[in-house]
C-alpha cells in the first residue's frame, strides 16, 4: 500500500473516531445535568477523562498528518503573533490544571515579542514540551527569551533525566525507545517538526539525574521556505479545553467530571 492510500485511510480512521467521540460527549453533557449524587458525578468524571485522552490521540493522528515529511514543503498559517501573550496565557492554565497533579509550573517571559508564526503549531509545541516535562518532573519551568532576531522557548524539568544514548531516539517519536515514565517520544518529535516548519530548530540536554532541558527556537521574521496554505490548527474538543486535551494522561480524575474547569 502507498503512502497516499495509508493516509487517506488514517484520515477517515480518525473522521470515524472524531464522529463516535463526538456522540460520547454530547452524552456525558446530558449526563451532567441529571448527575446528582458523588457516585454518579464520579463515573461521569471517568467518563470525561476518557473521552479528552481519546481526543488526544485522534488529534495527534490529525495533527501528524498535516505537518508532513521531511521532504514535504512547510504549509503554515503564519500570522503576526505576540509569543510573549501566547506563551503567558497558555502556561497560566496548564499551571492551574497540572497543580491538580501536584505538579508546579513556572512561566517567565517578556512584556512582549512579535513573530510571523502559525499561533496553532506553536502552542501544541508547547504543550507537548510541558506535558512532557510533566511525565517525569514535579517542577517545570518555561520561558520565552530573544536571542538576536530569534525567539526561544526553554522547557525544563526536575525528574531523572535521559541517559544521552537514548536521547536521539527520543526525538524520532519511537516511544518503546525510552523508560515507562517518559512515554513522550511522540510529542517530542511533533514539537520538532514545529520548531522545523517555523525555519528552526529544537535540542536538548541532559543528565540522569538532572532533568531534562529542551530548546526550541524560530525565527522572529518569515519562515523561509514555507508555503502560508494550510488552516490554522483547529480541532474540535467538545467543549474541552486544549488544555484538559493536552494533559489527561497526566490530571487525576477530579480534574473532570461537572465541577472541573473544562473550557
Amino acid at each position: 500500500m502507498d503512502r497516499p492510500s495509508i493516509d487517506q485511510g488514517a484520515a477517515r480512521t480518525a473522521a470515524e473516531l472524531r464522529a463516535q467521540l463526538a456522540q460520547m460527549t454530547a452524552a456525558a453533557q446530558v449526563l451532567e445535568r441529571t448527575a446528582t449524587d458523588e457516585k454518579s458525578r464520579r463515573y461521569l468524571a471517568v467518563m470525561e477523562q476518557s473521552i479528552c485522552r481519546m481526543l488526544r490521540v485522534v488529534g495527534r493522528l490529525e495533527l501528524t498528518q498535516r505537518l508532513g515529511g521531511d521532504d514535504e514543503p512547510a504549509r503554515l498559517e503564519a500570522v503576526l503573533t505576540d509569543l510573549a501573550r501566547l506563551t503567558r496565557e497558555l502556561g497560566g492554565r496548564m499551571g492551574r490544571l497540572l497543580a491538580s497533579a501536584r505538579v508546579e509550573l513556572t512561566v517567565d517571559t517578556p512584556d512582549w515579542m512579535g513573530a510571523l508564526a502559525d499561533e496553532g503549531l506553536i502552542r501544541q509545541m508547547l504543550m507537548e514540551l510541558v506535558s512532557n516535562g510533566a511525565k517525569a518532573g514535579k517542577h517545570i519551568t518555561l520561558t520565552l527569551t530573544q536571542q538576536d532576531r530569534r525567539a526561544v522557548f526553554t522547557v525544563e524539568d526536575d525528574g531523572p533525566g535521559v541517559e544521552p544514548e537514548r536521547l536521539g531516539r527520543l526525538f524520532s517519536g519511537q516511544e518503546e525507545a525510552v523508560p515507562d515514565w517518559r512515554r513522550a517520544g511522540v510529542g517530542v518529535a511533533i514539537a520538532r517538526r514545529v520548531a522545523d516548519l517555523h525555519g528552526g530548530a529544537l535540542v536538548a540536554d541532559c543528565a540522569p539525574g538532572k532533568g531534562l532541558r529542551v530548546v526550541a527556537s524560530i525565527p522572529l521574521g518569515t519562515p523561509g521556505g514555507s508555503v502560508f496554505e494550510t488552516p490554522a490548527l483547529a480541532w474540535d474538543r467538545g467543549g474541552f479545553s486544549e488544555e484538559l486535551v493536552a494533559l489527561s494522561s497526566l490530571l487525576p480524575v477530579g480534574a473532570f467530571g461537572p465541577d472541573s474547569e473544562r473550557r
